[in-house]
């Protein structure tokens, strides 16, 4: 018989909260109830228990004062009848004691245990069989002598125990209908409270349910308490993540199919116009040939570079570098500058200390943010400036160009892959959209920070930071 599969409790967050609130209250009430009814029946049991001695004490000195007027305990039943002790010397003034019997049945018996007074004038010359669980006795003495014996009704054993039972059933009656009203508060309260709590989960995992199923476009709405406020704003910035992330890889995919396909088409034209003969293969067409092939291969690994970097596995050898040596570096290409009609101007901050880099790398960042300069700036009367500067953590490079700058909403997507500010900009002349993206890798590998400034009509400006 195949074993039964185990099943997470399906009970839902709303049902445990109001569960959970219910039974707080519920035992909370339960326990201050049978405090307070263990508090009630004590201190009640103390006062019957301290009104039985009162009479005890009472009858007592009528008792006594009874046998020394009168030298025996007969007629005694008269003077109980007739609610006050008898006159004589000695004799005792006081409350009449059939206002002390009213609730409480007292007999008075001789030593031979016949009845001598009985509040309810019952049992008055008989000899009732002893109950002690019905009655409390006390005996009277005088002059060391027993003269009496007083047995009084016991509210605490069986006799009154009905008035007693009667109170205390009172009392556990009101706290059993108190205990009912609050666990019905309680249930009401922890309905409301946990439709409060689970209704945001819930609107978040509907959420979640939808980012799960490829929708990344679901928001939800910031309400309810901080907690919830703050867990919905840290659900919306990853869903908008998520969300340009997959831009950017369908981005990333037609753009690399873009670039590929340029290449190929043309050299998938040219060998077919080879193969059809309707094309001869002259040094020209092979020139053609070779320098789409190099187009490919370059791709591809600027493809790659950017992938290492974006993984960590971009290894670095890192070296001490001085400003004049990065300034010889970039001597061919100011050349080329020059040639162009572009005034390049390189300047160090003096005293500036070799730092570390790894020089392959930098010069490369470099160039790609220099030729990319060279494109935008005004022909013949282009500027670019070069500057290096030492901060107290940091070597900041800051390259300035003439050019029409750059827009504010093109800054946040210029260092992003395939990307041009100008669309219209043919690959021949803008590259293949990747310089600068290699760029921000080349830093961020060194532990920099690179970005862009461009205030109307001033140019732009390119930064980045490499530690020292």
């Amino acid at each position: 018989m195949p074993s039964k599969i185990w099943q997470p409790n399906k009970t839902g967050l709303t049902s445990r909260i109001t569960l959970v609130i219910l039974l707080v209250a519920v035992l909370s009430a339960a326990s201050s109830g049978v405090i307070a009814y263990l508090i009630s029946r004590n201190q009640f049991a103390q006062y019957v228990d301290r009104f039985s001695v009162n009479m005890v004490q009472r009858y007592a000195r009528m008792t006594e004062n009874y046998y020394l007027a009168n030298g025996t305990l007969e007629g005694l039943q008269d003077v109980m009848a007739a609610g006050r002790p008898g006159r004589g010397p000695g004799h005792m003034m006081g409350t009449p004691a059939n206002n002390m019997m009213m609730e409480r049945r007292l007999l008075i018996t001789d030593p031979a245990g016949i009845v001598v007074a009985d509040s309810e004038d019952l049992l008055v010359g008989s000899q009732p069989a002893p109950n002690s669980k019905s009655y409390s006795s006390y005996p009277v003495e005088v002059n060391g002598q027993a003269i009496a014996t007083i047995q009084i009704f016991s509210p605490l054993k069986r006799g009154l125990a009905s008035l007693e039972n009667s109170y205390l059933s009172e009392i556990r009656k009101y706290i059993a209908q108190a205990i009912s009203l609050l666990a019905l508060a309680a249930l009401l309260v922890g309905l409301l409270l946990a439709r409060r709590i689970t209704q945001p989960i819930n609107t978040l995992s509907s959420a979640i349910h939808e980012v799960a199923r490829g929708n990344l476009g679901v928001r939800v709405d910031c309400l309810g308490d901080r907690e919830f406020r703050e867990l919905a704003e840290d659900f919306n910035r990853m869903a908008e993540k998520l969300n340009s992330h997959e831009e950017n890889r369908n981005t990333l995919f037609a753009n690399i199919a873009h670039e590929l396909r340029t290449p190929l088409s043309i050299m998938r034209g040219n060998l077919e116009a080879i193969q059809a003969g309707n094309l001869e293969m002259t040094d020209a067409v092979k020139s053609a040939l070779v320098d789409e092939t190099i187009r490919l291969t370059r791709l591809v690994k600027d493809l790659e570079i950017i992938g290492q970097a974006e993984a960590g596995q971009l290894a670095l050898n890192l070296e001490f570098i001085t400003g004049d040596e990065i300034s010889e570096a970039l001597f061919p290409l100011q050349l080329s500058m020059e040639e162009a009609g572009i005034a390049f101007r390189f300047s160090a901050e003096p005293g500036l200390r070799p730092f570390k880099a790894d020089r392959h790398r930098l010069l490369q960042v470099l160039i790609n943010l220099l030729t990319n300069a060279m494109r935008h700036v005004p022909e013949n009367s282009g500027k670019i400036e070069l500057s290096l500067q030492q901060l107290p953590q940091n070597i900041e490079f800051r390259l300035q160009d003439n050019g029409p700058g750059i827009s504010a909403e093109d800054i946040p997507h210029l260092f992003e892959r395939f990307y041009r500010v100008d669309e219209s900009r043919s690959r021949e002349s803008g590259g293949t959209g990747l310089g600068l993206a290699i760029a921000r890798s080349y830093v961020e590998a060194h532990g920099g920070s690179i970005w862009v400034e461009s205030p109307p009509e001033q140019g732009a400006c390119f930064i980045f930071t490499l530690p020292r």
